[in-house]
C-alpha cells in the first residue's frame, strides 16, 4: 500500500483575493493561513481596513444536542488582511455573509485604499449572537 498525499483536492472550495507573486508575497499568504495575528472574536468594536480576504468552505459533521443526530454543516473560516499586512481570523457565518454583501456594493476585491469595516456581534434571536461587519 502507498501513501500518498493529495495535494489538490477537487472538493476544497477556496476563494482568494490576495494576489502573491513574489516568493515574499506568497510566503506571507502562506504564513497567514496557518497562524493569523488576530482573532476577530477578540476585537469586537474595533474597526480594520480590509484590502483583501480569504474564504475558504469546509463541511464538518456535527452532533446536535438535543436529538444525537448527525448532520454534516458547512463551515466557513475566514481571514482578513488589512492595508498594513495584518491579518485577522473568524469561522463565524455572519462575517462570510457580511463580505459577500460588501462585495455586492463594492465590488471584489483587491481594494487598494482599503474598505473600512466595525467589527460587530448582533442577537440572532434564539439567544446566541454572531460575529459580523459594519461599514463605517
Amino acid at each position: 500500500m502507498k501513501n500518498e498525499i493529495m495535494l489538490n483536492n477537487s472538493d476544497l472550495k477556496i476563494y482568494s483575493s490576495v494576489k502573491a507573486n513574489t516568493v515574499e508575497e506568497k510566503k506571507a499568504v502562506y504564513n497567514a493561513l496557518e497562524k493569523c495575528d488576530v482573532l476577530l472574536n477578540d476585537i469586537i468594536g474595533t474597526e480594520i481596513n480590509i484590502k483583501d480576504f480569504y474564504i475558504e468552505e469546509r463541511q464538518r459533521d456535527e452532533e446536535d444536542e438535543a436529538t444525537g443526530e448527525v448532520k454534516t454543516v458547512t463551515k466557513y473560516r475566514t481571514i482578513l488582511f488589512d492595508l498594513d499586512g495584518k491579518t485577522y481570523a473568524t469561522g463565524s457565518y455572519g462575517v462570510y455573509n457580511a463580505l459577500r454583501r460588501i462585495c455586492m456594493v463594492y465590488g471584489e476585491p483587491t481594494w487598494t485604499e482599503g474598505v473600512l469595516v466595525k467589527v460587530d456581534k448582533k442577537p440572532m434571536g434564539n439567544g446566541k449572537s454572531q460575529l459580523t461587519l459594519v461599514l463605517v
